[in-house]
């Protein structure tokens, strides 16, 4: 049987051809390096974005949605930063009634003068302020609740919904996430209630001081009640609205720690 001999030419063409495929897949597994490489390089990105998010003052920072990765990591980041910039709008605009110049000096004498009798005004002023301070407390609670956390991502979004859904819980929903979470849901229902109790209690006085219109007398900055019974009774209001205002501000207290904790 004769040996086999190949040509010269045919020699060369197979050797070029070992040469391109053994380039290519060298160039395959160097793609798929820089691909993990850079794929844990914005993993760790959107890690420390979310570290500097978690770590800003819910109530006093800026929140802006610069997004710093690309693809799936990208939707997952402005995901996670809209919804803290969403909770922080929520608290700033709980706290911006709370420290409205109107219901701090609701109770000047200058302001009662000037709204007398029927405190039109000043009604008015609690309502608007009830109205938007339990809208952002609502906001707040639903922001924390399990479903709404949960459901933040749409998944059909995700070129790789199970891994990119996992990381997102954990970046956004551990156990301790969970805890804080219930901590501060908790917080705003006792928020709430104290604030609307000490609205009630503004209403209430500014019906008192209608009431009884006719034995009452603004003059220099004082309050003056024609019988003893009545300042007794308006001074007890006061020290009740008093009250409600020390239990708010310990209430205020320890939505502060919540919102740092988140």
């Amino acid at each position: 049987m004769g040996k086999l001999t190949l040509k010269p030419g045919i020699k060369k063409a197979i050797k070029r051809i070992l040469i391109t495929l053994g380039v290519l897949f060298v160039a395959f597994i160097v793609l798929c390096v820089y691909l993990v490489v850079k794929d844990l390089k914005q993993e760790e990105v959107l890690k420390q974005e979310i570290i500097n998010y978690s770590n800003k003052n819910l109530a006093t920072d800026s929140f802006d949605i610069t997004v710093k990765t690309t693809g799936d990591y990208a939707y997952v980041e402005e995901a996670i930063k809209k919804y803290y910039k969403k909770l922080s709008d929520s608290i700033k605009t709980v706290n911006t009634y709370l420290n409205s110049d109107k219901i701090n000096t609701m109770f000047s004498v200058d302001n009662l003068a000037s709204d007398r009798p029927d405190y039109s005004l000043s009604h008015n002023s609690i309502k608007t302020a009830r109205v938007n301070i339990n809208q952002g407390i609502s906001d707040i609670k639903d922001l924390c609740d399990e479903e709404t956390i949960k459901n933040l991502l749409d998944q059909n979004k995700l070129d790789d919904p199970e891994y990119y859904y996992d990381f997102y819980l954990q970046l956004m929903y551990t156990d301790q996430d969970k805890e804080e979470f219930e901590n501060l849901k908790k917080s705003m229902d006792t928020l709430s209630q104290n604030l609307n109790a000490f609205l009630d209690k503004f209403d209430e006085i500014l019906n008192f001081l209608e009431t009884n219109d006719a034995n009452v007398e603004y003059k220099d900055g004082v309050i003056y009640f024609k019988t003893e019974e009545l300042l007794k009774e308006y001074k007890t209001h006061l020290t009740q609205l008093d009250d409600l205002a020390t239990k708010i501000t310990v209430t205020e207290s320890d939505v502060e720690n919540d919102t740092d904790a988140v």
